[in-house]
């Protein structure tokens, strides 16, 4: 079928999510970085260099120490009991740069007088929100005048797709930095724009527990973990805290081990991205991943967090990171808002995303290519260790026959695990697994749910 191009004369700017660029040394040495089939090495290497963590109580400053960030990474990342692991970037700027109903133009350094409108923004994502959003404004306001110097597009604007944390060094942009008027969307994939029950585990648990083999790095990881503002910039900001059978503010929670300094500053930073108009002059359009079983609130459990996927005696799910209550803003809860069942690393990729996209950019209504809205959830450990036997279970699945498909971080196939069934318990105990990123991919037959995706990691002590 012919194909009814939309030339968009918009500029798209690509914001990643935190650990979602690529960071390197003065040099041009990377300090952050992976290929397909590195995932292991750079991770342990991370893991025991310090060169990442940042000086004590940095603020909204860059620390001087050289680190620059090179580009988006475009396959599977993270840094364990830090943030969940994201299958990278690669899939969505392919989708929005060959897709020929956009026409968009991306730089290339063998043309050096191009002008593009699709720009990625890679970013030092150990920093604070509000300085990556001045960074944003140095980069995006020069390349839309250029932009606009283009036949036709003297009213061209800024279009910001934005993962996970991108979307809020968006929103600070857009309400702290002049961008507004200059924004016509910000789209936001699984951004935890009231924060994150994930960001509160990682700074209080760090690595934990169920990776007791792992011990060596735990004292650099929380090093690392606790001296980013950014972090706690991803701090829940609803009443998450379990005291007793009332839910307070991890403000009024006492003691939590937290910095009660860069605590406030986070609070501060919140407060400071609350559309500042009754009527915005940018729509902010929040897609959310649902179904997934996801950490909402949280208490204490001897010396350590617990998170709970209940709030007030209810399951409402999320993306797995992100709960379902925290991935819109609280002045605006329920408008612009499109949901899909998704894991949150995965969000980036799935063709409900891409609908909502071609949607916003083309400015047409998309009718989904999948009719398929049902869904399902995925509860599974994030990170094992060789030896370990991973397992995966499904939630909420009803009586759908269900499959599994194992792939490695180079997209190979895991023979052993090609269409496994997933028993009638819907638990699946996964085979003995070699170093490396892998991908679990629960699907069922032709008609029933959209396929699920998880994305995990195997090490070895």
């Amino acid at each position: 079928m012919a194909i009814d191009p939309v030339v968009v004369k918009d500029v798209v700017i690509v914001l990643p999510g935190i650990m979602g660029s690529e960071l390197v040394d003065g040099d041009d040495r990377p300090l952050w970085s992976f290929s397909p089939g590195g995932l292991a090495q750079a991770v342990k290497a991370v893991l025991k260099d310090e060169r990442l963590t940042l000086p004590h109580h940095i603020g909204d400053d860059a620390p001087g120490d050289g680190v620059r960030a090179s580009r988006l990474l475009r396959s599977l990342h993270v840094i364990p009991g830090l943030w969940s692991p994201v299958t990278g970037y690669g899939g969505l700027m392919s989708f929005l740069g060959v897709n020929p109903r956009f026409q968009l133009i991306e730089a290339d350094p063998g043309e050096p007088d191009r002008i593009p409108n699709l720009i990625p923004f890679p970013y030092d994502w150990r920093l604070s929100c509000r300085y990556n959003a001045r960074r944003l404004k140095e980069m995006a306001e020069p390349a839309l005048e250029r932009w606009r110097r283009q036949p036709g597009c003297g009213d061209a604007k800024l279009v910001l797709l934005c993962h996970s944390m991108g979307g809020l060094i968006a929103r600070w942009y857009a309400e702290r930095e002049g961008g507004a008027g200059l924004i016509r969307d910000i789209i936001t994939l699984g951004t935890p724009h009231q924060g994150s029950v994930k960001a509160l585990t990682a700074l209080v648990n760090g690595l934990g527990p169920s990776l007791g083999p792992l011990h060596w790095p735990l004292a650099s990881l929380g090093r690392l973990t606790r001296s980013l503002p950014s972090l706690y910039q991803l701090l829940p900001q609803y009443k998450c805290w379990a005291q007793g059978p009332e839910r307070v503010t991890l403000a009024e929670a006492g003691d939590l081990g937290l910095d009660r300094r860069m605590l406030e500053d986070a609070d501060a930073f919140h407060e400071g991205i609350k559309v500042q108009a009754a009527s915005c002059a940018y729509k902010l359009h929040k897609f959310v991943g649902t179904r997934q079983p996801t950490p909402t609130t949280a208490r204490w459990a001897g010396d350590r967090i617990e998170a709970l996927e209940e709030i007030d005696g209810m399951r409402q799910g999320g993306d797995g990171t992100v709960s379902r209550l925290a991935a819109t803003p609280e002045d605006d809860y329920e408008d612009n808002v499109t949901e899909t069942p998704g894991q949150h690393g995965e969000l980036q990729g799935v063709e409900a995303m891409m609908d909502q996209v071609e949607s916003v950019l083309t400015r047409r209504s998309v009718v989904r290519k999948s009719g398929r809205q049902t869904g399902f959830g995925i509860r599974m450990e994030e990170v094992f260790w060789a030896g370990q036997q991973p397992m995966l279970e499904v939630a909420d699945a009803g009586d759908h026959r269900l499959y599994l498909t194992l792939t490695d971080e180079l997209g190979r196939i895991v023979e052993s695990t090609n269409k496994q069934p997933i028993d009638d318990h819907r638990r699946v105990l996964l085979p003995d697994l070699p170093e490396g990123g892998y991908r679990a991919t629960v699907e069922g037959a032709p008609g029933g749910p959209e396929p699920i995706s998880k994305p995990f990691m195997v090490l070895k002590p």
